[in-house]
């Protein structure tokens, strides 16, 4: 249990604690003088297995709470909360921490899905449900070409050898490996389109920048049905709703703010312009207030 004490969020609540005040309510234990808040024990039961005994936990913790205040305070004798780096860092973790709680705040504001919002998800994503594949292929990864013309010759080739021939000869850098890819994680159309491709014909797929050429060794069905299929879809709608809360309170923010880049560091028009709704900060919020249960691991191309 004493990996539960480094969580992200005492985690953050340790590195804000040198600049605020302890939460209100009685102690559990006084550390010269300061008091550990029985809030503070509670806290680390978000963490706990959901029948242990509330008691019996608090006291089990109780001396790693006290280890993890006086090692804080080691650390402010020694004046590393006047450092830079722990304002940088107190900072960040504070940003998480507020984002985390107002994502939470939204959650628990939206509806769970409808039976029925959970049967149109099911139909409208065959590749992730009924019609779900894992697919093992032979894979090089290379950077994009710059044009589409070279893109084009690229997609010419039958092999996967023969493409490796090629950049060789280009002198282009590429890696080649062997990878499980699972359709429940590819654009539908992608996914389509490798449940058709022919064994060992290379297929090409853009990803993240980069290129790569799937060349299919084995394909194995895995449909996912029933209960299992429900409740995925159910958790995939919630963590949209989510995001679509977040985004929402993202763009009144960004309407109301005022944002000057100083020179160099204004970014790309393809990332300035991005929607609140596919923000990584936005997706990620969502994700850990929704929970990750039911996602099926796999890797895309």
């Amino acid at each position: 249990m004493k990996h539960l004490l480094w969580s992200a969020a005492p985690l953050a609540l340790l590195l804000l604690s040198g600049c605020q005040s302890r939460s209100e309510g009685p102690a559990a234990a006084k550390v010269d003088g300061r008091d550990i808040p029985v809030a503070t024990l509670d806290a680390e039961l978000k963490d706990a297995p959901p029948n242990i005994d509330r008691v019996a936990y608090r006291k089990t913790i109780l001396p790693q709470v006290i280890d993890r205040d006086l090692l804080a305070q080691a650390a402010r004798q020694m004046g590393l909360d006047k450092t830079a780096e722990f304002a940088i860092a107190r900072d960040r973790e504070e940003q998480k921490l507020l984002i985390a709680m107002l994502a939470q705040k939204l959650a628990n504001t939206l509806p769970a899905p409808t039976g029925q919002a959970i049967d149109v998800y099911i139909a409208a994503h065959p590749y992730e449900f009924a019609q779900r594949q894992k697919f093992y292929v032979d894979q090089i990864r290379f950077a994009k070409p710059s044009s589409t013309e070279a893109l084009m010759a690229l997609g010419q080739y039958k092999t996967l050898d023969a493409l490796a021939d090629a950049l060789t000869q280009n002198a282009a850098t590429f890696t080649r490996s062997h990878v499980l890819v699972d359709s429940a994680f590819l654009d539908p159309a992608i996914a389509g389109a490798m449940t058709k491709q022919p064994l060992g014909d290379p297929i090409l797929v853009p990803l993240d920048g980069f290129y790569t050429a799937n060349a299919i060794v084995q394909r194995m069905a895995e449909p996912l049905t029933g209960p299992a299929a429900r409740g995925l879809a159910a958790e995939i709608l919630r963590r949209k709703a989510i995001a679509d809360a977040l985004g929402k309170a993202l763009q009144d923010q960004r309407k109301a703010a005022s944002i000057a880049y100083q020179p160099g560091f204004q970014p790309a028009a393809k990332t300035s312009g991005t929607s609140p709704g596919t923000s990584k900060v936005v997706e990620d919020a969502a994700g850990r207030a929704a929970g990750t249960a039911g996602a099926t691991p796999g890797t895309r191309p």
